[in-house]
């Protein structure tokens, strides 16, 4: 079967550490990759390592909106310059990097909402347990405030039942709607 091109845009996934922006970003990645050959996945942690963000510097509140706007400016040069649909994961809680990336042509963005019980306890990186333990600071959601978006395409509120598979199938639902 030919790939064809999926129309240029942007899907910003995004959420509190642990609510399943990755995973879910990878399932829709996967999904779409098998007909369309435009797609990219650009992935938070993947981005910090990749543009040699310095830890320290980039958990500070001023440091995450600058880091996320240089998220916004990367995603607009795979869609403008390279014809790409992308799909990114990231926190980039913050009320400008949303203003931002909602300018761009052919945009979603989703929220993530899960509750901080639930974060805790599936917590697969320790960071809130190293929090409760007082070993590390500066997380999202609990010393550091963040911004839910306005109005973002999707708003998904957690609840036992809506796996992440659930969650992927509405999210293309909603880009193949539009």
């Amino acid at each position: 079967m030919k790939k064809t091109k999926y129309k240029p845009g942007l899907l910003w996934i995004t959420g509190l550490s642990d609510s399943g922006k990755t995973t879910v970003s990878k399932i829709i990645y996967n999904e779409l990759k098998k007909k369309y050959s435009n797609i990219i996945l650009l992935d938070g942690d993947i981005l910090r390592n990749k543009l040699k963000i310095k830890k320290l510097d980039h958990f500070l509140s001023n440091s995450r909106t600058k880091v996320g706007l240089m998220y916004v400016n990367l995603c607009k040069r795979y869609i403008y310059d390279k014809k790409k649909f992308v799909i990114i994961a990231t926190m980039s809680l913050k009320s400008r990097v949303h203003n931002e990336y909602k300018k761009i042509k052919n945009y979603y963005d989703v929220f993530l909402d899960v509750p901080m019980k639930e974060l805790k306890k599936r917590d697969p990186k320790g960071l809130y347990k190293k929090f409760k333990n007082k070993e590390i600071s500066n997380i999202v959601g609990l010393d550091i405030n963040f911004d839910k978006p306005n109005n973002p395409s999707l708003y998904l509120k957690w609840k036992k039942n809506l796996t992440v598979f659930k969650i992927s199938k509405k999210i293309i639902k909603l880009i193949n709607n539009a």
